[in-house]
């Protein structure tokens, strides 16, 4: 059986549309658990109106998404989980689709792409996942966020319920949860965009500063050892003390690049003060002076390194590229894959690199109905 958790919070414009895409999927063995999280206009009432036994209504005082997810993994029975936000549709055969990607006992989650959509239920963009090696995993979510959004994604009972939701997270709860369980089972991507994700003015995201938005990040660089922010550095032979300032220089850039400047600052000054000798100081600077964008500056210090290994070779690549020196640029990133063929950052890079020029779309769905 299928366990639908859904937290229901002043849902009432959306929230009968959301519930019955549930209530008429062709998977039929499922639970529906709507937890009603201190609603104060109808949404009580149209929870009545929904008369169908597969339904759990719970209600409580409003304690936030995160606890009213809880709630939720508390009461379910199903052998999967899967999650509903009040504002979503599930297209017709979701829960169907994903349960039957379960093939292996290893697989603990499977997740689906999604189509955006706003208020008027109109289709404003597409959100595209893909499958993340677990052993890279934490630093993807310190780089760029989660690659699995909550709403789109079935999660194996065993994976999910050691664990509880952080309600001291207003934002970003579902990318805790979703990065504990992601670095110890593998997943499947169904590449449809199974649920329809809206995007409005009362989206929890919308409303938070700086502390509450970046809270769940700040307590991923908190929990997580620094071997896996920063993998890519020789945690078994290298000089600790040295790994320890490039760490903490790289993880400043990462922070800089998501937008969390106060955040940068600390890291940088944290490399700085960690630095032991020229080799490790000219390696920190160069992370310094490119995430601040003074690219001549950093080429500068990189090049005086006495060695470049992977790291610096493809930050050298990045300095390039900003500088908008291409062929120089790609030499160094193809340079770093040499000297490490599992680092995945100049990989990305020429990811992003070839996506300047052209990308070949293998699925020319998304070119059907493009007329320009």
């Amino acid at each position: 059986m299928i366990s639908v958790i859904m937290p229901v919070y002043n849902a009432e414009v959306f929230l009968k549309e959301s519930v019955d895409s549930i209530l008429k999927q062709t998977e039929e063995d499922f639970e529906l658990i709507i937890i009603n999280d201190g609603s104060t206009d109808k949404s009580e009432e149209i929870i009545w109106s929904c008369a169908d036994p597969r339904i759990k209504y719970i209600k409580q005082e409003n304690q936030g998404e995160a606890s009213a997810r809880n709630v939720g993994l508390r009461l379910a029975k199903g052998d999967f989980i899967a999650f509903q936000d009040a504002d979503d549709i599930s297209l017709p055969a979701r829960l169907e689709i994903l349960k039957r990607q379960f093939t292996s006992k290893s697989i603990g989650f499977v997740h689906s792409d999604m189509l955006l959509i706003n208020e008027k239920g109109e289709a404003i963009g597409y959100w595209k996942s893909g499958s993340i090696e677990k052993h890279n995993i934490i630093r993807f979510f310190l780089r760029i966020g989660t690659p699995y959004n909550n709403p789109s994604m079935m999660v194996r009972r065993e994976a999910i319920c050691p664990y509880s939701y952080d309600t001291s997270l207003k934002i970003g709860p579902d990318t805790d949860m979703v990065a504990r369980i992601a670095r110890d089972w593998d997943s499947v991507h169904v590449p449809l965009p199974l649920t329809l994700y809206r995007r409005h003015s009362g989206n929890v995201s919308n409303t938070g500063d700086y502390i509450t938005s970046y809270a769940h990040v700040q307590k991923l660089i908190t929990i997580y050892p620094v071997e896996e922010l920063v993998p890519e550095l020789d945690w078994t032979n290298g000089d600790r003390d040295d790994n320890n300032a490039k760490a903490a220089a790289i993880v400043a850039l990462l922070l800089l690049r998501r937008g969390m400047g106060p955040d940068f600052k600390s890291w940088i000054e944290k490399a700085v003060k960690m630095i032991k000798n020229r080799e490790t100081e000219f390696f920190v600077l160069g992370i310094g002076k490119l995430a601040i964008g003074e690219f001549q500056s950093s080429l500068n210090f990189f090049e005086a390194l006495g060695v470049k290994d992977h790291i610096a070779e493809n930050y050298i690549g990045e300095v390039y590229a900003f500088l908008g020196n291409i062929n120089e640029a790609f030499s160094h990133f193809l340079r770093s894959i040499e000297l490490k063929p599992g680092y995945t950052e100049p990989i990305e890079n020429l990811k992003g690199f070839g996506g300047l020029k052209y990308i070949n779309l293998i699925d020319n769905t998304w070119l059907k109905f493009n007329r320009g």
